[in-house]
């Protein structure tokens, strides 16, 4: 997907839906609750930059958001596929799919998992505690 950069007045619901570059295939959704940014009113940037290479993106906000007000959602059943050490370390491509999980992406270079659902079978979402950076991983 490319770049996204949207802005919205805070006090409503909004969703963000990134589709592959050229296609009407979902990448990703962030949605934002009504009490994201506290006070309604309030002019908000989001920019949105997917990650080339992993299945993720940086998220980063004019306005600091409440935590669990926003959520991301992943769609990975088009274009994701198990690099091959996933497939040795998890002995296949299922139970690869099964552990997957949305990231967040620490200052130190590490990975903390964030509990996540499945809204559909190819979706994995989680409730974002900050802007940052988040990707679709697995624990090793």
């Amino acid at each position: 997907p490319s770049d996204t950069s949207v802005t919205f007045v805070s006090g409503t619901p909004r969703m963000v839906v990134l589709y592959h570059a050229g296609e009407s295939i979902v990448f990703a959704r962030l949605s934002f609750e009504a009490a994201a940014f506290g006070d309604s009113g309030q002019t908000v940037q989001v920019n949105v930059r997917p990650r080339p290479g992993i299945y993720g993106l940086d998220l980063a906000t004019s306005l600091p958001f409440r935590a669990g007000q926003v959520a991301i959602t992943f769609v990975y059943g088009r274009y994701f596929s198990a690099p091959a050490r996933a497939r040795q370390v998890y002995g296949g491509d299922i139970a690869f799919e099964k552990s997957l999980a949305v990231g967040h992406m620490l200052n130190d270079g590490q990975v903390s998992l964030l509990p996540t659902s499945r809204p559909a079978p190819d979706n994995v979402q989680a409730a974002l505690p900050i802007p940052g950076s988040y990707l679709v991983a697995a624990p090793q």
